[in-house]
């Protein structure tokens, strides 16, 4: 089974394909059976019917001729694949019959007691058995060969039964087939044995089969190509855009094309789709308002504030209406970003992190970059330039330095950032990206951030398709983002 699943397609077009070509074969090799086994008991029929009628008449004749005369009439009706003699009593060969053709020989039986006369019931022996080619032709009562043949090159050779016999040196091995062997008893109490090979027609295909065998199928096959692709370009299509949905690309509305329940699906997407978006506009409107209706109180207030005397409680109030100014400013961004709608491109990410690592040490950061591949994909560049800068200053921050590092696979890229900080806690991996989540508890400038740089991280890298991953070294904390490629 499992050869069976790695070999089975998994294109939907292709499936199909396959499987109405399996169908085909099967029905169209069924029916051939079906009609040449129609034509063969047909075919069988009429010779029987004219087998009787044919030896009839010879036995007929026999009867009525003189007994001096029956080599004469036996040389007259010589036929090829015809054998005749008498005998004085009913042959060994006809004294056994298989069970599987007893019914074909009891018709053969009826067929000639019709043709003789009532006289003969119980006088007629019929036996079809199954002899090779070279057993057939060397029987004591075969005619001889004709010149020609007896001039062609033999050397001897046996039997199925020990006895030997010449055969043409060209000689190939055939087949067994069929003889039809009968066995009246004349009015002179003599036995006339004729045998014949009894046509037998094969179960398999003819030519003319064969050839609408192939013509349905190529017809059948281009039948189901165009409509099966009516069905899977428009999913194709949709598959890309909802995986371009996901990684928070525009998506334009698709075609809706196609039979009645994939249009339907493709319309119920391009309405996900529209309503998504104004979802994601409206929100980023209605918080960048309300961070514009905050502006004003807190301008106030910090008006207030400064003609005030100096004091504790004045330090106090400001420091805290500085952070929520800040909270204000980081949520508009945090928002903003998730409506990011930049342009996808194909970007040199081995260049964007060299570039991005350079730029922080330039602001006096330790950054070290151990080996990058070569990696050209599509991206954002700026919105994942953002999320590797938050990883890599976080980085810094709780490590003191960072060794950053990019490899890549056929399927996916790989950075990796590793500090030598003291890591996170196993029960805050997840909670360390909520928003507004720090693990310093001071809320102090010096010592954190407002708690949005790993959300914001994590949302770009997520929209790009990826994920970050945090794993603990101890000491240190190694950062994995992976990009598919």
């Amino acid at each position: 089974m499992t050869i069976v699943r790695k070999l089975w397609p998994q294109k939907l077009l292709t499936q199909m394909i396959v499987l109405v070509i399996l169908a085909l074969l099967l029905a169209q090799g069924i029916s051939a059976w079906l009609l040449s086994r129609a034509f063969q008991d047909q075919m069988l029929m009429h010779s029987e019917r004219h087998f009787s009628r044919q030896f009839g008449a010879m036995i007929s004749l026999l009867e009525q001729a003189p007994e001096n005369l029956h080599g004469t009439v036996l040389q007259a009706w010589k036929r090829p694949g015809l054998r005749f003699n008498f005998a004085s009593a009913l042959p060994d060969d006809l004294r056994e019959s298989p069970l599987e053709h007893k019914t074909r020989e009891m018709r053969v039986k009826r067929l000639m007691l019709k043709k003789l006369g009532e006289q003969y019931r119980g006088r007629i022996e019929v036996r079809l058995q199954m002899a090779s080619a070279d057993e057939m032709e060397h029987r004591p009562h075969s005619f001889p060969a004709s010149s020609r043949e007896q001039n062609k090159r033999f050397h001897r050779t046996k039997d199925s039964h020990g006895a030997e016999f010449k055969r043409p040196s060209f000689y190939r091995p055939r087949l067994k087939i069929k003889q039809l062997m009968l066995a009246v008893r004349l009015d002179s109490g003599k036995w006339f044995v004729a045998n014949t090979a009894a046509p037998d027609f094969s179960p398999m295909a003819t030519k003319q089969t064969f050839n609408f065998v192939i013509i349905a199928s190529v017809l059948v096959l281009l039948v189901v190509f165009f409509q099966i692709r009516k069905i899977t370009r428009p999913l194709s299509s949709l598959a890309k855009a909802a995986n371009d949905l996901g990684r928070g690309r525009a998506v334009e509305p698709l075609l809706e094309e196609g039979p009645s329940d994939v249009r339907e699906t493709v319309a119920a997407f391009n309405r996900m789709n529209d309503r998504l978006q104004r979802f994601v506009s409206d929100r980023t409107r209605m918080l960048a308002a309300l961070s514009h209706d905050l502006r004003t109180p807190m301008t106030s207030m910090r008006l207030r504030l400064e003609l005030m005397a100096e004091s504790d409680e004045k330090q106090r109030l400001l420091e805290s209406l500085e952070e929520m100014q800040q909270m204000s400013e980081a949520t508009l961004a945090f928002v903003r970003q998730s409506g990011d709608v930049e342009a996808t491109r194909s970007v040199d990410l081995t260049a964007l992190v060299d570039s991005l690592s350079e730029d922080l040490q330039d602001l006096g950061m330790a950054i070290q970059c151990d080996s990058l591949d070569s990696v050209v994909m599509a991206l954002r560049p700026v919105s994942i330039k953002r999320a590797l800068r938050n990883l890599m200053e976080n980085a810094v921050h709780y490590g003191d330095e960072a060794k950053v590092s990019l490899s890549a696979t056929t399927t996916q890229a790989l950075i990796t950032i590793v500090d030598q900080g003291p890591g996170i806690a196993e029960q805050q991996m997840d909670s360390v990206f909520e928003p507004f989540v720090r693990l310093e508890q001071s809320r102090n400038r010096q010592t954190g951030g407002i708690g949005l740089g790993l959300s914001i991280a994590r949302q770009i890298i997520r929209s790009h398709g990826g994920e970050v991953v945090l794993v603990n070294l101890q000491p240190g904390l190694k950062v994995v983002v992976s990009l598919p490629r």
